[in-house]
């Protein structure tokens, strides 16, 4: 007699100890007892391995109830496309998302409500490896926008800069637009002064204001930046011109490079006796960069073998055409050494600016302006130069100025008198600053401390975050086609740079000549002997230029800057080499023309019904090479009964193919198409770019 199953006992570790008859009748009892834990254990198994009918989790139960969680996410997953094997919602294609410089895959995700882990590895399958915090650039952003659905705008420093004010109720062009003309007064015009080393920039200086500022210099050359206002009598009445002593146009290229306008006109000094210089060129043509109106200063006439035509006669080369020549430049033969013409020269400033400018400010409101330039005292902290472009400055006003924040604790003039207020186009130095700002960072009042510390924090991280964003590739040659298409370019700007004169000449003759049509142009901001400078690298940053170096190459950390800049610069040994490569890159310019191009025919033999995939094309190939994902037209007899379409599906049996060749056999999928009989014609074709002759 065999031996009764239910008095064995149950196995060491389940649950209800030794085995333990079943009630009969009751549920999970069974004939004879079942082992212990098989009715009402917690999720305990008999030997046969079922589950109890109570127990949690139990078969007997059915489906295991989900919690509110599972549920949501079940959810977000249906809804929710899938990409790379995670949710990400998506948007329609036209849906635009606004980031800031040097914003992360967490703004981005912030801003579409998705899972920055989830964005993660989207970009990861993209074939970029970046964290959830890591700052991006435009064109990474572009990509994945694209992908997802999202058309990406990264916001200009501009906007972002009116965007942080708008933030604290700051609005600058309201407060432009609101002032009438009752409001506006004449203010003083801002003069820069430029031009070649040792052609007498700061002794003509030295001479308008009446002041010995050039033994105080070391070498007699400019050490600083510097801002001076003079009073003049023009006409019967007092007029105010204020004057910026740069050192060359350096400084003038890098306010512009911080977005800063703060000269109305440019003072160009040219030497009689020495001629029109690589300087005296370069500074020409970061003014006519600017749009700045220009007055020429032929310095030196005292000298001997001074020739003030012979300078006129040059700089009409470069477009500066006299009065005298009927050109509208105004032109004024000065020496700075026996204080000639001084008069005359400040009169043609004055006349330039009420000719060409229309210079007014409103005084009654709270200061806006420029810094241009700062430094770190030992004894007074953080002094900063300003410019007062409109309102007023006074001692006591809370200010901020790029990054540096603080109240006005007091400022001097360029005499170190102390001031207690600044009109329009008044330079001050101030003190109260918290750090010291950069040349070419704009300042505003506003109306406690407490705001002026955040704006400045605001930015500081702006900057932060932008500077640790992969640098933003500049206008290339391989990029022009693009940046014309969306609008961005229609001009090629270069700068040219050369070992001999007679190179750069003939190269910017041969470049000049290109004929490319009306579409684009060509043109030359800045030409020059020499190697490659960080101020060429300024210009072009600027200006959005490229730089042709012809047996030249950059100076010392040059190349560092023009890499960190984005700046595209490009090096000849063969003056054709260049020319060839600047005529592909105009011609890559103008707008493109495509053609049609036949890729290949087939001919339907049987129609296939496909729930899933429609009507499937049973076809052989008549002609060419039928091709996954080509646009595709259907004819019949003769007539297009189906236009636009496209190869979603191709296939050799069972197998998918990528392209079917002439003599064999295809199914042929035109998604939701569905109009198909046997014998109808599928062509397919693409279009290509017509090259321009």
């Amino acid at each position: 007699m065999m031996p009764n199953r239910t008095e064995r006992p149950a196995p060491a570790g389940r649950s209800g100890g030794p085995g333990r008859p079943g009630a009969p009748g009751r549920p999970g009892g069974a004939p004879g007892g079942a082992p212990a834990g098989g009715g009402f254990g917690k999720g305990g198994r008999g030997r046969g391995g079922t589950q109890g009918a109570f127990g949690k989790g139990g078969a007997g139960r059915g489906k295991q109830r989900k919690s509110k969680r599972a549920k949501r996410q079940e959810l977000e997953q249906m809804s929710a496309p899938s990409l790379g094997g995670v949710s990400v919602p998506r948007g329609d294609g036209n849906t635009v998302v606004r980031l800031r410089r040097g914003s992360s895959i967490t703004d981005f995700a912030d801003k579409i409500e998705a899972n920055p882990a989830a964005l993660v590895t989207v970009l990861f399958h993209l074939g970029e490896m970046a964290t959830a915090t890591q700052s991006l650039d435009e064109a990474t952003f572009e990509v994945l926008g694209a992908e997802l659905g999202y058309k990406i705008q990264v916001v200009s420093p501009e906007d972002e800069e009116r965007e942080l004010l708008d933030s604290f109720d700051i609005d600058l062009e309201a407060e432009l637009e609101a002032e009438g003309d009752a409001d506006l007064e004449k203010r003083p015009a801002v003069v820069t002064v430029m031009g070649h080393v040792d052609h007498g920039k700061t002794r003509l200086l030295d001479a308008i204001r009446h002041s010995n500022v050039v033994e105080g210099e070391h070498g007699g050359i400019t050490q600083h930046i510097g801002a001076y206002q003079i009073g003049f009598d023009h006409d019967g009445r007092q007029r105010r011109i204020t004057f910026i002593d740069t050192p060359g146009h350096e400084a003038f290229t890098a306010m512009r490079a911080r977005g800063a306008k703060v000269t109305d006109i440019a003072i160009l000094v040219v030497a009689a006796d020495d001629g029109v210089m690589p300087q005296t060129v370069e500074a020409l043509n970061h003014a006519q960069a600017a749009g700045v109106p220009i007055v020429v200063a032929v310095n030196k006439i005292d000298k001997e073998g001074a020739n003030p035509d012979k300078i006129r006669g040059q700089l009409t080369e470069y477009g500066l055409v006299p009065e005298e020549y009927g050109g509208d430049t105004m032109f004024v033969d000065v020496s700075a050494r026996q204080n000639l013409n001084i008069d005359d020269l400040l009169s043609a400033v004055l006349l330039t600016a009420d000719a060409a400018l229309d210079l007014r400010a409103n005084p009654n409101k709270d200061a806006r302006g420029i810094a241009i330039e700062a430094n770190l005292d030992k004894g007074r902290g953080a002094v900063a130069t300003v410019l007062v472009q409109s309102g007023t400055l006074k001692v006591g006003d809370t200010i901020v100025a790029g990054i540096a924040h603080g109240r006005v604790r007091a400022m001097f003039d360029e005499n170190g008198d102390q001031v207690e207020a600044a009109a329009p186009s008044r330079p001050v130095q101030v003190l109260g600053l918290s750090t010291v700002p950069r040349a070419g960072d704009t300042f505003l009042v506003t109306d406690d401390e407490r705001t002026a510390r955040q704006i400045a924090e605001k930015r500081e991280a702006a900057d932060r975050n932008a500077a640790l964003a992969k640098r933003r590739k500049r206008i290339s040659l391989e990029d022009f086609d693009k940046a014309v298409a969306e609008g961005k370019v229609d001009t090629l700007n270069l700068i040219l740079k050369g070992d001999v004169s007679g190179a750069v000449e003939a190269l910017e003759d041969s470049l000049l000549k290109i004929d490319v049509g009306e579409d684009v142009q060509l043109r030359v901001i800045h030409r020059g002997v020499g190697a490659i400078t960080q101020n060429d690298v300024n210009l072009a940053t600027v200006d959005n230029a490229i730089i042709i170096g012809f047996n030249v190459k950059p100076a010392e950390r040059v190349a560092e800057l023009a890499d960190r800049e984005g700046v595209d610069m490009r090096f000849y040994s063969v003056i054709y080499a260049a020319i060839d490569d600047i005529e592909l890159a105009l011609k890559g310019m103008l707008k493109p023309e495509y053609e049609e191009a036949q890729l290949g025919t087939a001919e339907i033999r049987e129609i296939f019904r496909s729930s899933k995939f429609g009507n499937i094309a049973g076809s052989i190939v008549r002609s060419g090479t039928i091709r996954r994902n080509s646009k595709a037209r259907v004819s019949r007899d003769g007539n297009v009964i189906g236009e636009n379409l496209t190869v979603e599906s191709l296939k050799r049996f069972k197998d998918d193919a990528t392209e079917v060749r002439e003599g064999f056999e295809c199914g042929i999928g035109l998604g939701s198409f569905n109009d198909l009989k046997e014998g109808d014609i599928i062509e397919t074709y693409e279009m290509r770019e017509k090259p321009r002759v």
